[in-house]
């Protein structure tokens, strides 16, 4: 089966409410709309949420070049065009490249990636009717609902769930996290903290930082002394960090791999850290993920996915790596935010946001069924745990296991 009837068996459901709505015209009337639909996407291609903003922008340009193919084989004239901004991984930056394409008429747009972004540009956004597509954002603080924010990934409640058992299936009595200092980090923080303490777990006072500093030599040397003394008082086998954050994790394990207490301790990251392409790209910072085999979860992928498995590699091959699944996401959200702008009456906000529950609804993608909840995140939701390993002197990460919700259960697969 070639990938076109791939991708359009997929989509059938999506794209019958699209034929019925008269988006699609006959043959005859088509070829005479040639224009192009614009899409924004304010993506982090810099600073420290790069990674995912690489990832994301790679999968956007397959995810275009698939869904103009579609068009080409209806017949059709038009074409997607994606508007990428570079958030530079900051929040006013965010809110003024936002400006930007809101200023070229675009009022669908894919990003922002980081909770922060996401929380600086929503309320510009509502006011002018801009629907955000985010396929990273995760701070359960942004989980409200009727808003102009959907998210096509799960709030980090469930991931602070699935941290919480992990670190408890695997003997870990008492907590130090170390985060960073926005509404992401602290806020992901405390949801592990509610979740393993309803375990009976321990979490001490821990470490926040500031993501502008470029120096946290203070903050791990805290991190060392309080690590020391949780030791001294508990076997040091059920004394573990919880590490949230993005590309400074490289600076963070550079510095920790001089302090041997922490590298006697277990560590768990989370899915700003997993699959990051700067740690495992610095010998001296994967040697130490290597040693205390982090693990960190992150929204999973549905690799028995027929249409993963057309897509995927083809991905993977041009961004030269594995993606983080948040860029399976943003594939995804090109092919919805495309046809919410032919379903959606132009320049209705409310009609844009019915277009998207609508289409959400029925969707089936790369990422799998991207239903969302009453909030506008993800309803659904699988966790792959990702570890560095190191083979013939390269890094690289390796999935460990898998984490699966059924029936209210989580259920971890080897």
């Amino acid at each position: 089966m070639t990938f076109v009837k791939k991708i359009t068996c997929a989509l059938i459901a999506m794209l019958m409410a699209t034929l019925w709505s008269g988006c699609v015209e006959s043959a005859e009337e088509v070829t005479s709309e040639s224009e192009d639909i614009t899409i924004g996407a304010l993506l982090p291609l810099t600073g420290s949420v790069a990674s995912i903003g690489e990832a994301s922008q790679t999968a956007l340009e397959v995810s275009a070049e698939d869904i103009n193919g579609y068009f080409s084989g209806l017949g059709s004239g038009k074409n997607v065009k994606i508007i990428i901004k570079d958030t530079e991984s900051d929040s006013e930056t965010a809110l003024e490249q936002l400006k930007e394409l809101d200023e070229m008429g675009i009022k669908i747009v894919i990003g922002p990636q980081s909770s922060n972004e996401a929380e600086a540009v929503l309320d510009y956004a509502t006011r002018n009717g801009i629907i955000l597509l985010s396929t990273a954002s995760t701070a359960p603080s942004l989980a409200v609902s009727d808003d102009n924010l959907f998210r096509l990934v799960p709030d980090d409640t469930n991931q602070g769930i699935v941290l919480a058992r992990l670190m408890t299936n695997e003997g870990i009595g008492t907590v130090i996290p170390m985060y960073r200092s926005d509404i992401w980090g602290k806020g992901l923080a405390d949801e592990v903290e509610k979740s393993f303490e309803a375990l009976n777990g321990t979490v001490l006072d821990g470490v926040k930082y500031e993501s502008e500093n470029a120096n946290l030599s203070a903050e791990v040397e805290e991190l060392n002394e309080k690590v020391i003394a949780a030791t001294s008082e508990n076997d040091k086998e059920s004394v573990a960090v919880l590490l949230c954050s993005y590309g400074e994790v490289t600076e963070i394990f550079d510095l920790a791999r001089n302090y041997p207490a922490l590298s006697k301790v277990s560590w768990y990251g989370t899915d700003g850290m997993a699959l990051n392409r700067g740690l495992i790209n610095d010998d001296n910072a994967a040697s130490f993920a290597a040693v205390i085999s982090v693990k960190a979860p992150i929204y999973g992928y549905v690799g028995e996915n027929d249409i993963y498995q057309a897509v995927g590699p083809r991905i993977e091959e041009r961004l030269g790596r594995l993606p983080e699944s948040y860029a399976l996401t943003a594939y995804d959200a090109l092919w919805i935010a495309t046809f919410v702008d032919l379903d959606a009456i132009p320049d209705n906000d409310e009609s844009l946001k019915m277009a998207v529950n609508t289409l959400t609804d029925t969707y089936h993608g790369i990422s799998g069924w991207t239903i969302l909840n009453e909030n506008g995140d993800r309803k659904y939701w699988d966790y792959d745990i990702w570890t560095v390993t190191e083979e013939n002197g390269s890094y690289q990460w390796k999935k460990d296991e898998r984490v699966i919700m059924r029936d209210e259960k989580l259920i971890f697969i080897q």
